[in-house]
């Protein structure tokens, strides 16, 4: 709407003897939060404070600007919360790329909203009042949390998580992508000893319940959250991870849910269990860990966590676990009530872990970290709250997990993780024209380099096509990884639509990826899904600025024209690599992961043959036929009844997958055939195949 541009700001001072304070005391324990912004009280009511516009018949609106020096985030803390029907709030940046939107669905008991930490310093707060509604008791403003280093590696200066540390989408987490739905990144205010409020992060897990009824419960670590001002502050983000291994982007932090009610905590034993104050959207992706109550020692550990308030990360520990009891100048807590982990053997844990899950060999959690020394530089002696001491060695329902997390009192020992979406994802295919039968190499090029990565060619551009005359619903990709750089490759994966060659760039994705995944195949997955009604290209583009060394993986040279899906880019024009000299007919090692229309056997289609598959469409004269796996140029013939050999039009042949399994489909005309029966025949080098089909 046009509405005046905004004119009311407050300038706020770097408060620089807070942060030198918290920097010198951070140093003094073990306790792994990571504080990353000081709290300014401020005093900021819509009725004395801010800009007030009128957007006639419709309603009106209050603004106000909040900017600080030097601030590399803000956040806010709003008190008297308590929105009517159709009011909303909005905080955002200047260029309102970073959004948080509020509604009544946000209210809640303790009347407190905590805003999540936005990456600039200067954030606006907007609130739209309808017509119909009175302004009430408006909220007011009552903290700005300035971030004096980055909550998140999107901040303006990364201080993030240490390099030893690995993404949770890199090969070490390719068995742990239901778990790490579980795991939640936690922006947390506090106040310390002098009533400052301050804004910290640790990590969470959704966990599990023996009811058929879920509730939305975090645990965490009890020095992370330990009272019902820090719980109801809380911010909660799912999902927040790179969308690939090492991508060069973060992701904003936007799966947020705001605010929580402690119902359980124990400081001897350093957990704290919340309830979200409102239930978590399935578009999150949640995931309800599961959990062995167990005090035998775990034979391996796993840790899925948010370091420095990093994006998700794993960390593996091969050997048992011990007891351990742990003691810190800012917690002690009960003999014998923790995991220890003497040395990580992949990644580590660092400042803004606490609270992560501990995962054993079969998926199951066993603890929370409580701290340790565990550093980049010195990965060793990290300490994990038992989940089987939390779970009832105090039996108060406020001391302990039992009565929450078993309501109905059936005794369970473990419970395997619950995943809510399950039931409305169908399941995925992963298409190829590469069968499982089919030999995967790298071909090389006639000077340098090979044909499907850098080469003496400097083609820039490879791709697959895939025919679709059905719906095509793509979720992901997934590429046989060849070569890489030893440094990491530069790499943009893409989806183009076009009938002839790449035309029309459908989704993209730039990334590094790492030098772990030579020889490996790398799956990425998509930010939304790709629903596609024509023919399909899925590819990748690589340059020639720096030293590099990429490639796919491609099928093996086939010896028979036509079956040939693979197309490279040279000099920014597309051609198939079967019009090279000499040509090329092959396949692309990458494969679109999704749902795909798949050719069904209907009443009438008169599938009839157990050795060829044959498929007749009545009214369009079209017979399919599909050979399972051909060696060398396959022939398709027609024959009448009385083996009379009948003319008839190949319209075209490529290869599709069926069942993980490679067929050559050939689409054959039969229009000029007389209605009856008739044979069809393929033969290859190794062997003949025959079915029938009924012209009606």
């Amino acid at each position: 709407h046009n509405i005046p541009p905004l004119t009311s700001f407050i300038l706020l001072d770097e408060p620089v003897e807070d942060i030198d304070q918290i920097l010198a005391q951070e140093k003094e324990n073990s306790l792994k939060t990571w504080i990353y912004a000081t709290g300014i009280d401020v005093d900021i009511h819509p009725q004395t404070s801010g800009q007030w516009d009128t957007i006639p018949e419709l309603g009106f609106v209050w603004r106000i600007g909040i900017a600080a020096d030097n601030a590399l985030s803000l956040n806010l803390l709003i008190r008297n919360y308590h929105l009517q029907e159709g009011m909303l709030l909005h905080v955002y940046d200047s260029n309102q790329t970073s959004v948080f939107s509020f509604d009544t669905r946000n209210n809640n008991r303790d009347n407190v909203l905590s805003v999540a930490s936005i990456p600039e310093n200067m954030v606006i707060i907007e609130w739209n009042i309808p017509t119909h509604q009175k302004a009430g008791s408006p909220f007011m403003i009552s903290n700005v949390g300035y971030g004096f280093r980055s909550p998140s590696p999107s901040g303006i200066v990364s201080l993030a998580a240490g390099s030893c540390n690995v993404d949770i989408n890199c090969i070490t987490g390719n068995h742990w992508q239901r778990e790490k739905r579980s795991v939640v990144h936690m922006q947390i205010p506090f106040k310390d000893n002098y009533g400052k409020i301050k804004t910290q992060t640790c990590s969470g897990v959704l966990v599990n319940q023996t009811s058929d009824i879920k509730k939305p419960y975090i645990l965490t670590a009890g020095h992370c959250v330990y009272d019902d001002d820090m719980a109801a502050g809380t911010v909660f983000s799912f999902g927040y991870e790179k969308i690939a291994c090492n991508d060069l982007l973060s992701p904003p932090i936007s799966k947020t849910i705001h605010g929580s009610t402690l119902i359980a905590y124990k400081h001897e034993l350093d957990f704290a269990l919340l309830e979200l104050n409102t239930d978590i959207p399935d578009a999150y992706r949640p995931f309800y860990a599961g959990w062995n109550r167990s005090d035998n020692a775990p034979s391996s550990g796993i840790g899925i966590h948010h370091p420095r308030g990093d994006v998700k990360k794993i960390s593996v520990e091969n050997d048992p676990l011990e007891t351990a009891t742990f003691k810190d100048i800012g917690l002690v807590c009960d003999d014998n009530a923790h995991w220890w982990v003497k040395i990580w053997d992949v990644g580590t844990t660092e400042d803004g872990s606490s609270g992560s899950p501990l995962f054993d060999k079969n998926h199951l959690m066993v603890g929370t970290l409580t701290g340790g020394d565990a550093r980049c530089t010195n990965p060793i002696n990290d300490y994990y709250s038992k989940f089987n001491t939390q779970w009832n060695k105090y039996n108060l329902p406020e001391e302990s997990l039992k009565t929450w997390l078993d309501p109905e009192n059936t005794g369970t020992n473990l419970l395997y993780g619950y995943d809510p979406i399950a039931s409305f994802e169908d399941e995925c295919d992963t298409l190829s024209h590469i069968g499982n039968n089919e030999k995967k190499v790298v071909v090389p090029s006639d000077k340098w380099g090979v044909l499907t990565g850098h080469n003496n060619k400097t083609w820039t551009g490879f791709a697959e096509k895939f025919k679709n005359d059905t719906i095509a619903k793509i979720i992901g990709l997934e590429a046989d990884i060849a070569e890489v750089y030893s440094k990491g490759s530069q790499v943009r994966f893409s989806i183009w639509t076009g009938d002839e060659f790449p035309t029309r760039e459908v989704w993209a994705l730039d990334t590094v990826i790492s030098a772990e995944y030579r020889n490996y195949p790398m799956q990425m997955y998509l930010n939304r899904t790709v629903e596609l009604t024509e023919d399909f290209f899925i590819g990748y583009s690589i340059g020639y600025a720096a030293i590099d060394t990429f490639a796919l993986y491609q099928s093996v040279k086939r010896p028979y024209e036509g079956i040939s899906a693979l197309y490279v880019e040279e000099g920014g024009i597309w051609k198939p690599l079967s019009e090279e000299t000499p040509p090329t007919y092959a396949s692309l090692g990458i494969h679109a992961i999704g749902q795909f229309g798949k050719i069904k056997e209907e009443p009438g289609w008169n599938l009839s043959s157990q050795d060829l598959r044959v498929i007749f469409q009545p009214g369009n004269d079209v017979v399919f036929i599909y050979i399972e796996n051909p060696q060398g140029s396959a022939v398709v013939e027609c024959f009448d009844l009385s083996g009379r050999k009948m003319p008839v039009n190949e319209l075209s042949r490529y290869f599709v997958m069926h069942n993980e399994t490679l067929y050559l489909q050939v689409e054959i005309s039969t229009g000029n055939l007389p209605y009856g029966m008739y044979i069809i025949r393929s033969k290859d080098q190794n062997k003949k195949q025959s079915g029938k089909f009924i012209r009606l």
